[in-house]
């Protein structure tokens, strides 16, 4: 690995779900692989059937009122998931 070493290649572990970063309890982790070149730059804990259940019931809850809000209400809502900035910021 070029530049970047093994040790300097983040891993996420963490799923937004329900307005906050939870924990995977997923344990398959896959690389996250930069196209321009093939080096892995991350890696990050998929997703297992536990954690779809609970995304799933957290957008349940949160349909009855989401669709209903503004559209900069929902950015918002969202904000945290792109490090407190908008999509168009």
């Amino acid at each position: 690995m070029n530049a970047m070493t093994k040790s300097a290649i983040k891993t996420m572990t963490a799923h937004y779900i329900d307005g906050a970063f939870v924990e995977s309890h997923g344990r398959e982790v896959m690389d996250i692989i930069r196209p321009t070149d093939g080096q892995v730059i991350a890696r990050v804990t998929l997703a297992d059937e536990e954690d779809t259940r609970r995304a799933i019931a957290a957008a349940k809850r949160a349909f009855a009122t989401y669709g209903r809000s503004a559209g900069r209400a929902r950015e918002n809502l969202a904000s945290p998931a792109w490090g407190g900035r908008g999509p168009h910021q």
